[in-house]
């Protein structure tokens, strides 16, 4: 990559395992190299994806990040992109998120899908993904970015595992028979939204199908009873300690809290 330091997807992985660790950014992939790709920060994910596994942690799913169609093509992005979540990341329903222990989250409102059964391949439709679900759920994802501030480009978030860093998700319901039409109101005590599934790539069942897809290209897929948070539905909100965070989808009697601390 030109005059620029070698590149090293294990050393990057490890650099950003320990900014998360020191809760201290690092400074952009793409600005120390310039020509970074796309297969480059998967490499980088997949690095980090083995530290924690090496480390004893276990994957419990994923999350898809640039998942707004207008985001996308104001900033003239061509896809979304995914990361994947870990228990050690998991928060009850209820409890509490420790402030302190990350370095500048915010919280997005989101739907969950679990799957029912094993899916794989490149043509997945969002009705197999509805038919097959073993449940729906709210979440709150917490993102965290190991970077300096939230300047960041696509493939620096791509290599961070699209910013995961906590997420909750609400006790669940067996089917949807369509999750775009459900709408959501998110508050934080101070600031109320609202939002719908179909801010989601147009439904979260077609988001959850796109990532099947994109994990098919990589010789992988989506395993039953992993879930997938599918995507923010509204703008996200700053973590302030002491206040709560709740969302709720009111048709279907869903909802999910959080306290920072």
């Amino acid at each position: 990559m030109g005059e620029h330091p070698p590149f090293d997807p294990d050393a990057v992985a490890a650099e950003l395992a320990e900014a998360e660790r020191i809760r201290r950014g690092v400074a952009l992939l793409t600005e120390r190299w310039p020509d970074l790709t796309f297969a480059d920060a998967r490499r980088v994910a997949r690095a980090r994806d083995a530290l924690r596994r090496a480390a004893g942690d276990q994957q419990v799913g994923y999350k898809l990040g640039w998942t707004s169609d207008a985001m996308r093509e104001a900033l003239g992005i061509r896809q979304p992109n995914w990361g994947t979540v870990w228990r050690s990341q998991a928060i009850a329903d209820g409890a509490t998120l420790e402030v302190a222990a990350l370095l500048h989250p915010k919280v997005e409102p989101e739907i969950v899908y679990r799957a029912g059964v094993d899916l794989a391949g490149p043509d997945v439709t969002p009705r197999r993904v509805i038919e097959t679900a073993a449940g729906w759920s709210l979440g709150l994802e917490i993102v965290d970015p190991r970077f300096p501030d939230y300047g960041f480009r696509w493939l620096d978030n791509t290599a961070d595992n699209s910013s995961a860093g906590r997420f909750v998700v609400s006790a669940e319901i067996p089917h949807l028979d369509d999750p775009a039409r459900v709408e959501v109101v998110f508050d934080d005590g101070e600031t109320t939204l609202t939002g719908a599934g179909e801010r989601a790539m147009g439904s979260p069942a077609a988001a959850v199908a796109w990532l099947v897809a994109a994990l098919h290209a990589e010789g992988t897929g989506l395993a039953a009873g992993e879930i997938v948070l599918t995507g923010g539905l509204t703008a996200p909100l700053d973590v302030v300690p002491g206040r709560r965070y709740r969302l709720r989808a009111p048709g279907s009697g869903l909802a999910v809290t959080v306290e920072a601390i």
